[in-house]
């Protein structure tokens, strides 16, 4: 983001006065710190940086360029390397004693992070940049794909924003406790994300295997404390305790294959108990319930098919609501989202679109004349049905064509 002090802070360990002075603080107040973000919004982060500081909803916040961010993803951009953290620590804040697996974290951060993908023209597999890569400007999940990098980043930077306390994972370095907030703590565009949005991110990521929720035989005692919460009187179970695993070694192909990146949509566990079996949906996802069934998307693969492979719109999302709640014997709005959860699941292939944004991709909208521009249709989005809309577009809609083709290589 052009910091003014990065070149300053990337070399720390060749200016140490300099660097001292910026980093100058009273250890009466940072001593009991055990989280970097604690630290950060302790001291003078901006001038240490070299960036505009303030708080938004009583959080610090810097800014540069008209862009802002999170203090932790700031600092460590500054850095280099989160592997450079424990060392930076210890020579400019002594006071936050380290724990025992702090320097492996920050070793596992680092990896993680270097193995993302820096765009289209990288290494990584299709897969790979089918989740975090945008195809173009026309890729109509751009957004969510920025975020998906965003919250992978996150994960790895919560590994390093805890410093002191106890390794809670028996394989050093790899237990993180995991919420929303602390995400959006360590985001570098927090502007984009909501808390819906972070969870349907967080599940793909456990489906890959790039995160998991940990098992009691992975876990110290420390850990294992964590895994429950007094609520009241009672003790309740607590699902933020992870372990996290390797971005090289995830099977990234697994969610690609199955799932279209929309996060506004969540996962429901009869689709995880589909792709794997019950016990692995009990065990790693106990906190997931209710959503769309086996029903419901059978009711759905059977209507596609009685169409056939047309470009036609295979009925109007109110009718499909109508029916998902007929089913199911639910409410409209969850019969409504039930119905985005089942255009989600990569298989059926399907898409709501308004009517407006259906004809302008080329579908085919006889029989749907009458209904108003913006009511929303479902429509297949098989490969021959892409392709009979690409077909059907003039040679002047260059820009229509563009995303065309992102859908049908998506």
């Amino acid at each position: 983001m052009g910091y003014k002090n990065k070149e300053l802070l990337t070399n720390w360990a060749d200016n140490i006065d300099k660097v001292a002075e910026l980093t100058k603080h009273s250890t009466t107040r940072t001593a009991k710190k055990s989280r970097l973000n604690e630290l950060l919004n302790t001291v003078s982060t901006g001038k240490i940086v070299g960036a505009t500081e303030h708080k938004i909803d009583g959080k610090k916040m810097l800014s540069i360029h008209k862009l802002t961010t999170n203090v932790v993803p700031a600092f460590i951009e500054c850095l280099g390397s989160p592997e450079q953290q424990p060392s930076f620590l210890k020579a400019f804040y002594p006071e936050m004693l380290q724990r025992v697996d702090y320097k492996q974290a920050c070793k596992i951060a680092t990896s993680n992070i270097l193995q993302m993908p820096s765009g289209r023209g990288s290494g990584a597999s299709k897969a790979v940049k089918n989740l975090f890569v945008p195809a173009n400007k026309f890729d109509p999940w751009r957004d969510d794909k920025k975020l998906m990098a965003d919250v992978w980043f996150s994960l790895n930077l919560i590994a390093v924003n805890q410093v002191t306390g106890h390794q809670i994972a028996k394989e050093p370095g790899r237990g993180i406790y995991v919420t929303k907030d602390l995400i959006m703590d360590m985001l570098e565009h927090p502007e984009k994300a909501t808390k819906a949005k972070i969870a349907n991110a967080l599940v793909l990521m456990r489906l890959s295997g790039a995160i998991h929720l940990a098992q009691p035989d992975e876990l110290t005692d420390a850990g294992l404390k964590l895994t429950q919460f007094n609520n009241g009187s009672k003790l309740v179970k607590s699902h933020h305790v992870y372990i996290l695993g390797d971005f090289n070694t995830a099977n990234w192909d697994l969610v690609a294959a199955n799932f279209n990146l929309n996060l506004n949509t969540p996962i429901s566990k009869e689709m995880l108990i589909q792709l794997f079996e019950e016990q692995v949906a009990r065990n790693y996802f106990p906190d997931l319930s209710g959503g769309v069934g086996k029903r419901e998307i059978d009711f759905f693969m059977t209507l596609k098919a009685q169409k056939g492979y047309t470009n036609e719109p295979i009925m109007t999302a109110k009718a499909a609501a109508d029916t998902i709640s007929s089913l199911a014997i639910i409410q409209d709005r969850t019969a409504r989202q039930w119905v985005d959860e089942v255009c989600n699941v990569k298989p059926v292939e399907m898409e709501k679109l308004s009517k407006a944004s259906a004809g302008r991709l080329g579908y085919e909208l006889k029989g749907y004349k009458d209904t108003k521009p913006a009511e929303k249709l479902i429509v297949p989005t098989t490969r021959e049905a892409l392709r009979m809309c690409l077909e059907k577009l003039s040679t002047s809609n260059d820009k229509l064509k563009k995303e065309l083709k992102v859908r049908m290589h998506r």
